[in-house]
């Protein structure tokens, strides 16, 4: 009976993990972080910078290394035709 007790417990505890991980995981400090830009240019040749993380990262980090991307190919002759990002926290 005591087995029982413990693994009907255990799996209650289980489902609730299981049912709220991103928002636990959230409040610990995991995170995602996903940017995706499309860039084009006169000669409609099609380029893409793209930057995702998920755990812990430095987001100060990853968002210089792909607005340098942006910016490198903007100094091309590139202009943005798409700009996706989204961050959760």
């Amino acid at each position: 009976m005591r087995n029982v007790i413990s693994f009907i417990v255990l799996l209650a505890f289980g489902f609730i993990v299981y049912t709220q991980f991103s928002e636990i995981a959230y409040k610990f400090g995991f995170a995602e972080l996903k940017k995706v830009a499309v860039l084009q240019n006169d000669k409609k040749i099609k380029v893409k910078c793209d930057a995702y993380a998920w755990g812990f990262f430095d987001e100060i980090k990853i968002e210089n290394r792909f607005q340098k991307c942006v910016n490198d190919y903007q100094a091309e002759g590139y202009i943005m035709i798409t700009d996706l990002s989204t961050s959760a926290q």
